[in-house]
Formats: structure tokens, C-alpha cells, sequence
């Protein structure tokens, strides 16, 4: 019986053998089967516009014998797909969209795409012979609306050498929690800021205003040999959530939005020095 049951097993075995290969087929280098793209996305950096740029590498398996993408307005590509069907829009981004000439068999290529503002999906189309997929990834490049426009006064730290600078306090059109100080840093070198709606308080003077927070952010400005200064507020500085609501290290904006920013200059190598900033809009 022992004997029987031993035959069995191996018969068994060898189905799953056959089986295993099967689902194998075509992903040995060079073996594939079927043209397939995977896209990678990064997140911009100057010269471009982290705001609205986006960087995208589409590494294409041998199978691919030429690829291309199409970049549209996600409200826009939805209502196209579903009049088309997915393979209908795999045919549409082919004929409309951009073909990537680095894409040949197994093969990568990079690509920047700027200026988008909104909801984006970027769909890129794998093609070899009669088959072709596709691979998509989305972005949402921001926009911004004036508020304010004042003076920015730097005095949390001394040893840059800063002062006083005439910058534009801008609110998200898409988030309207998110703020940024434009340029505040040199041009291209904004501050945002993180409103926390849900946390405010009042001053001696009865006056009300709503706790933010301040991200780590890169400035246009280098200390010494140093290397790039960057700030951000104290809570992301200690690890500890706390410090912006509590321990008298907190940053605010009051409904004119006057801002004072508690606030942390510093470099790879450690701190530069910290405390207030303050934003004054003009009359």
C-alpha cells in the first residue's frame, strides 16, 4: 500500500513540476512572454518644480518592442476609459500619446514631465507584436492663491546674516490646510506649512489664532562648509508631536494671518539655532 501511495506522491510531484514551469514561462531574461512596462515615479527637485513637476524611470521587459505614455487629467482619462474600454485606451495612448524612443526589449527611459496642475494619471502602453499592457501611476501638481503678501522677519536665527524679506503667503486651491511662504528662501525655494484646524488658542490680548506645523524644507542658503541649510519646526526636530502644541514652542496664524513661526535653522552637521520668525501682512 506504502509502494502505491510513494507512486501516487510522485506523480503528484511531477504535475506540480509541469505546472511550475508553465507559470514560469517567459520570466527568464530575454523569455518573456508578453510585453509588460513598470513606471517609477520620484519626486522632483531643482531645477524643476516639486510642486508640479513630477520624474518618472518606465523600465520595459524584453518582450516590449516600443512603448508610450499619455499624460491626462485623472477626471478626463476615467470618463475616456470607461467609453473605450481598457483596451480601447491602450489603443487611444498609443496612437495619442508620445512614443519613448529609449524603449526597445529590455530597456529603460527617464522622463520629466512639468507644468501639471490638478489630478493627473500618466499611462504608459508596453507593445510587442500583437499584445500590449499597460502600467499607470498618478500625480496632483498644486496650485496656489494669493492671501497675503508682507514682510517675513528672520530672527530665529543670527548667524546667516538674514533679515527682513517681502514674500506672498499662498493657500492650496486643492487643501485648504496647506499653505506656503512663496520664494521665502530665493526663488524656487518656497516654505510650506501645515495648518492644524482642529488646534487653536487665544493670546493675552483675546485674540485667536490656529496651531501649524512647519516640514522639513531645504533652503537656497549654505553655511560655512557646512553644506545646504534647512528648517522645520521643533516638533519634527525633537521626534515629538508635542512641542507644537505644547512647551511654548508652538507656531500660529491669526485670522489676519500674522504668523509667528517657532522655527529650526540647521545643517547635516547639527543645529544653527532656533526660535521665532514672524510674517507681518501688509496694511
Amino acid at each position: 500500500m506504502k509502494k502505491y501511495i510513494f507512486r501516487y506522491f510522485l506523480l503528484l510531484l511531477g504535475v506540480v513540476v509541469l505546472a511550475s514551469c508553465k507559470e514560469d514561462e517567459g520570466t527568464e531574461p530575454g523569455g518573456d512572454s508578453s510585453p509588460v512596462v513598470t513606471i517609477y515615479q520620484y519626486e522632483a527637485s531643482l531645477p524643476y518644480n516639486v510642486d508640479n513637476d513630477v520624474v518618472l524611470r518606465i523600465a520595459a521587459n524584453s518582450a516590449t518592442t516600443s512603448a508610450y505614455y499619455l499624460a491626462e487629467l485623472t477626471s478626463e482619462q476615467e470618463a475616456r476609459v470607461e467609453s473605450l474600454g481598457e483596451s480601447g485606451y491602450r489603443d487611444y495612448v498609443v496612437t495619442n500619446g508620445t512614443q519613448l524612443s529609449e524603449i526597445s526589449g529590455s530597456s529603460t527611459a527617464d522622463l520629466v514631465l512639468t507644468d501639471l496642475y490638478g489630478e493627473y494619471t500618466i499611462t504608459v502602453v508596453a507593445v510587442g507584436g500583437s499584445s500590449s499592457s499597460s502600467a499607470s501611476v498618478t500625480f496632483t501638481g498644486l496650485d496656489w492663491s494669493d492671501v497675503a503678501t508682507g514682510s517675513y522677519y528672520f530672527y530665529a536665527v543670527t548667524r546667516l546674516g538674514l533679515s527682513t524679506t517681502t514674500t506672498t503667503l499662498q493657500v492650496c486651491t486643492t487643501d485648504a490646510t496647506l499653505y506656503r511662504f512663496k520664494d521665502l528662501f530665493g526663488s524656487g525655494y518656497s516654505m510650506k506649512i501645515n495648518l492644524l484646524t482642529d488646534y487653536t488658542a487665544t493670546d493675552s490680548n483675546g485674540d485667536t489664532y490656529t496651531y501649524f506645523r512647519i516640514p522639513e524644507t531645504v533652503t537656497s542658503y549654505t553655511y560655512g562648509s557646512y553644506g545646504t541649510v534647512s528648517v522645520r519646526d521643533v516638533g519634527y526636530w525633537q521626534g515629538n508631536d508635542a512641542y507644537v502644541t505644547s512647551y511654548g514652542y508652538e507656531s500660529g496664524m491669526y485670522e489676519d494671518y500674522y504668523c509667528f513661526l517657532m522655527i529650526q535653522y540647521y545643517v547635516s552637521a547639527g543645529n544653527l539655532g532656533y526660535g521665532y520668525d514672524y510674517f507681518v501682512p501688509a496694511e
